[in-house]
């Protein structure tokens, strides 16, 4: 018990105040390239916190037990609900917002917990070079029709 409260955070995602205040009146891109810093930021901690514990032979799935709502389904939630405001703005098209939200999450999530692993990045490209390259690849598919690149 002593060692998942050491390890849980204290507080929401940092980055959750982020999307809940979106979208803004920037362009699209420069704020998805925001949230998915802020991601993979977050997801570096979220990658070591899970380490200590798999290392102490606990599985995350006992931090996940101490709330309410587990803190992965919130950040699904918050994130399509930014998208849907999108998507009631004009700025995108969308079909699934939960899933796309996934999509986002774990995009940062499995290159923090892979890079805490092998001790670099798995693709080789710095924080921000991955975070530009998912930006263009989400806009590819969220980019309303007939909008130009």
């Amino acid at each position: 018990e002593l060692l998942l409260a050491s390890v849980a955070p204290c507080e929401p995602a940092p980055w959750l105040p982020l999307v809940e205040a979106g979208p803004d009146g920037r362009p699209l891109e420069e704020q998805l390239a925001e949230i998915l810093g802020e991601l993979a930021d977050f997801f570096v901690d979220i990658a070591r916190r899970v380490s200590v514990l798999r290392f102490s032979g606990v599985e995350p799935k006992e931090l996940m037990n101490r709330f309410d709502e587990p803190p992965p389904l919130v950040e699904i939630r918050t994130l399509a609900g930014w998208l849907q405001r999108s998507v009631d703005q004009g700025l995108i098209r969308l079909t699934d917002g939960s899933a796309m939200a996934m999509l986002m999450l774990t995009s940062m999530h499995g290159p923090a917990m892979l890079t805490d692993m092998l001790g670099q990045h798995p693709t080789g490209h710095s924080r921000d070079e991955y975070v530009t390259f998912m930006v263009e690849t989400l806009m590819q598919g969220l980019r309303p029709d007939g909008a130009e690149s």
